[in-house]
């Protein structure tokens, strides 16, 4: 067995379409009915909560990007592909990018491949599908379309320890488990770290969390009595 340790990062709608289409859809809160309280709501608060829609959007493949992509076949050094400003060519050049350094990496080995992450199930390889279908890029066959925590195509590490309705985040994982969790940054800071073009230290930090995710995974294939 290939194991992928992988993760993504990913950013809010970029385009002044989307942030329009997104600020079409910010409504009053619906318990607020007298026409002036509204209006009030409208003149200070709208503009907040519209901000607020567009920043929520880096968790919604439809509106939201991948700025960066973080990978490692089995005990190799992480590599990554990321971008340096925002275009759809862009993003669709790094997904096609990670596919084809993948095949490169796993060439003249035909083990088949188990993507390994944390929360990669519900959310990694989804974004990615949706990303894939909206930019038409081509998804390699290895790539799994619909997997299961536990399958063998992809091994989710946070569903492997807290259960399929559980969560727990890498952080307190890696507490847990006695390792080095994340220092200063973490995926909810990602955003405003792309807004002020710091996208080589975005780069460092999926790295990182890749590194972390393989440190998880050989800790539970101990446990698990399997070979890592």
């Amino acid at each position: 067995m290939n194991y992928l340790y992988f993760d993504i990062e990913t950013i809010p709608a970029q385009s002044p379409e989307a942030h329009a289409a997104i600020a079409e859809n910010v409504k009053p809160p619906a318990a607020m009915k007298k026409a002036e309280t509204i209006a009030a709501w409208e003149q200070n608060d709208r503009a907040q909560a519209v901000q607020d829609a567009i920043a929520k959007t880096s968790l919604d493949g439809v509106y939201g990007h991948i700025c960066c992509i973080g990978f490692a076949l089995n005990d190799m050094q992480p590599d990554t592909t990321y971008l340096d400003s925002y275009s759809a060519t862009g993003e669709a050049t790094i997904l096609r990018d990670f596919f084809t350094a993948v095949d490169d990496l796993g060439r003249g080995n035909n083990a088949p491949i188990c993507i390994v992450g944390h929360n990669v199930v519900n959310f990694d390889i989804r974004f990615i599908w949706q990303r894939a279908i909206i930019l038409g890029v081509r998804v390699p066959h290895w790539f799994p379309r619909d997997p299961k925590p536990w399958g063998n195509d992809a091994f989710d590490t946070m569903t492997a320890f807290a259960g399929q309705r559980g969560t727990i985040s890498m952080d307190r994982l890696c507490q847990a488990l006695g390792m080095d969790g994340k220092s200063d940054v973490d995926g909810s800071m990602v955003g405003q770290m792309w807004a002020e073009g710091r996208h080589q230290e975005i780069a460092q930090y999926c790295r990182d969390d890749v590194e972390r995710t393989r440190a998880i995974h050989k800790r539970m294939a101990v446990a698990f009595g399997e070979a890592a």
